[in-house]
């Protein structure tokens, strides 16, 4: 016996408006063809499935089971046919990006809240790592899809779209100013003398930003590497030394530090980057979102 999705659909319109000519107006139908569909129905399942009460067509006993089984097949198929549109669509899926911790600031919490805005069923994971380099080696050997990267030019065998730029804050203990007040550089940091410097990762502080700090006459001395970021304003806090963090980083928890801003100000680049060739519908959707922000 060969029931088709129709017949099931025919058969729970039935049911729901007690005639055939209102399955008919339901289903877009005339009442014969709907009458003729409902005899060949209960010729192959050989059940009276429904029996005429006054003026209504109800479910007999037989026919009720025949019904509430046909109902959860044609949910079955509607959720089934809106998860293929919406996976078509990029709605539904899952996509990881991978990007180094706390070091790209809002953008990607606002390109998250962009893409996911109105998708309920596309699932995000953040894969946080290290570096930027350890990033662009989980999108490489497939373990993330995207990779959100500060600083790091986009190298030859991956896509890159540029999303945003992160300001950089120079921090130092607050033994080492006169003044509680929020203070800027204005290309003057002689008056700091040498000093010591915790840098974080190679990537996190980069040649060209300690660069800047040396023209504007400071003379940092690197005694920490490695740094992982967000301890960094722990060890300036205790005054271990001054360090470069991003200016996005909370820091009114920290009693014996003080920022400096930069002016004008340090920034650096952050790119959203993906492999080449097709992408997942789901995918598409991220990097749609990155060329509309940017207009590329």
């Amino acid at each position: 016996m060969e029931l088709s999705s129709r017949q099931l659909r025919q058969c729970v319109a039935v049911a729901d408006a007690g005639s055939m000519s209102g399955a008919a107006i339901e289903l877009g139908l005339s009442p014969s063809t709907v009458s003729r569909a409902l005899a060949r129905f209960e010729e192959q399942t050989h059940v009276t499935v429904f029996e005429r009460r006054g003026m209504r067509l109800v479910p007999t006993d037989a026919g009720r089971e025949i019904v509430r089984a046909a109902r959860r097949v044609v949910d079955d198929l509607d959720l089934f046919a809106a998860l293929a549109v919406d996976a078509a669509l990029g709605r539904v899926g899952a996509v990881v990006v991978a990007t180094p911790a706390d070091d790209t600031g809002p953008v990607l919490p606002t390109m998250i809240a962009s893409v996911t805005r109105g998708r309920p069923r596309l699932n995000v994971h953040i894969a946080r790592v290290e570096t930027a380099t350890a990033a662009m080696e989980s999108l490489r050997s497939g373990a993330a899809e995207l990779a959100l990267i500060p600083r790091l030019p986009t190298p030859p065998d991956l896509l890159g779209i540029h999303v945003g730029r992160q300001e950089l804050t120079l921090i130092v203990p607050a033994a080492w100013t006169q003044s509680n007040a929020r203070i800027t550089d204005r290309h003057g940091l002689d008056w700091l003398g040498e000093f010591p410097f915790i840098a974080g990762v190679v990537e996190t502080t980069s040649a060209h930003a300690l660069e800047r700090l040396r023209r504007s006459g400071a003379r940092p001395h690197t005694v920490l590497t490695g740094t992982p970021v967000l301890t960094i304003p722990s060890l300036v806090d205790a005054g271990v030394g001054a360090a470069l963090v991003p200016s996005s980083m909370p820091l009114d928890t920290f009693a014996h530090l003080r920022p400096i801003d930069l002016t004008p100000p340090l920034t650096y680049s952050i790119t959203l980057m993906h492999r080449t060739g097709e992408q997942s519908p789901a995918t598409r959707q991220f990097i749609d979102w990155a060329r509309s922000a940017t207009g590329e």
